[in-house]
């Protein structure tokens, strides 16, 4: 068997986006913004750190763990939201 190694340099922002890419592809994420961040999903719907904790604790609201990071999904928490009949769902952009 001929075994031949590559090495190859990568920027720091090509290397985001190939993980990013292999994340989408794990959870089979279309290539729109679907999976956000803790950040982006308090950002999205207004709320504290402390709440999404909160939230995510009880079992109100879906995600996915990758390693030590969470990740919701656009689709699933706006579906769980308007199951709850979140006050605020109407003011969102989605």
């Amino acid at each position: 068997m001929n075994e031949q190694l590559v090495f190859f340099s990568l920027s720091k922002d090509e290397l985001k986006e190939i993980i990013r890419d292999s994340i989408r592809e794990e959870f089979n994420i279309k290539k729109e913004k679907e999976l956000m961040t803790f950040k982006e999903t308090c950002e999205l719907l207004h709320i504290s750190a402390s709440c999404l904790n909160q939230w995510k604790a009880q079992g109100k609201i879906p995600f996915k763990k990758l390693g030590k990071r969470i990740y919701f999904s656009k689709k699933e928490l706006m579906e769980s939201l308007k199951d709850s009949n979140y006050s605020k769902l109407k003011e969102l952009k989605y």
